[in-house]
């Protein structure tokens, strides 16, 4: 029993000791969108999955959600889902080699005029190596680190950044913010390449803050994306 009571108060303090320890600190988040950033380097195709927030508007119909096939640098086939009266109907946006197809519900393509193209929603540029989020994503300010979470199924590392209107306007072409944006992102802890980004901000309309989440899967998977024809 002396032994006991001599080696207990060591123990008790030993067992003190290491449970002061301090927690190992969070990763850096700047350092987590760089990683971002030099994965998406790698990136050829990719289909994202978008939904609008309320109150996002084009040509006067409500955007409720999009899904886009992406052929980098510069070919996409986007389907927006819109609302106009009581149904969800069809607007697609195809951008093929610099020309843009537009198909309004319930007509035949046309092909948007060059002067008319910079207000057409433009998804190929989100991940374009040069001026989509790959390039902006370590400019962010204030960034944050959010922790880990899983995105259906993968499990990813958030983060949490500011960005100026210039940033998200080179990012996502025919999108031109009234004021700065906070974009959230999740990447995969595994690969780094990004699974989720969800902006809110004044993406459309001065003094209205609305919110963009987009989920991004099935990177270089085969895709291709035709040239529509356009009626007369």
């Amino acid at each position: 029993m002396r032994s006991l009571g001599r080696w207990l108060p060591l123990a008790l303090v030993g067992l003190l000791a290491a449970c002061s320890q301090a927690s190992p600190p969070p990763p850096n988040p700047v350092t987590v969108l760089r990683a971002a950033s030099t994965a998406l380097r790698s990136v050829h195709s990719f289909t994202a999955d978008i939904t609008f927030g309320p109150g996002i508007t084009y040509g006067g119909l409500e955007l409720r959600s999009a899904t886009s096939r992406v052929v980098l640098p510069a070919n996409s086939d986007t389907i927006f889902k819109v609302e106009q009266g009581d149904f969800l109907v069809d607007l697609q946006v195809v951008t093929v080699d610099g020309s843009i197809y537009l198909r309004l519900p319930f007509s035949q393509f046309t092909q948007v005029p060059a002067g008319d193209a910079s207000r057409i929603p433009d998804l190929s540029r989100l991940l374009d190596p040069e001026t989509g989020l790959g390039r902006i994503l370590p400019a962010g300010s204030g960034a944050t680190y959010l922790g880990t979470a899983a995105v259906e199924g993968v499990t990813c590392e958030g983060v949490r950044a500011r960005y100026s209107p210039s940033q998200i306007g080179q990012a996502i072409g025919g999108i031109k913010p009234a004021g700065e944006v906070t974009a959230t992102l999740w990447a995969a802890a595994r690969d780094h390449l990004p699974r989720k980004v969800v902006l809110v901000g004044p993406l459309f309309h001065p003094g209205k803050s609305v919110q963009i989440t987009v989920l991004l899967h099935s990177f270089n998977q085969p895709v291709t994306i035709a040239r529509p024809s356009p009626t007369p």
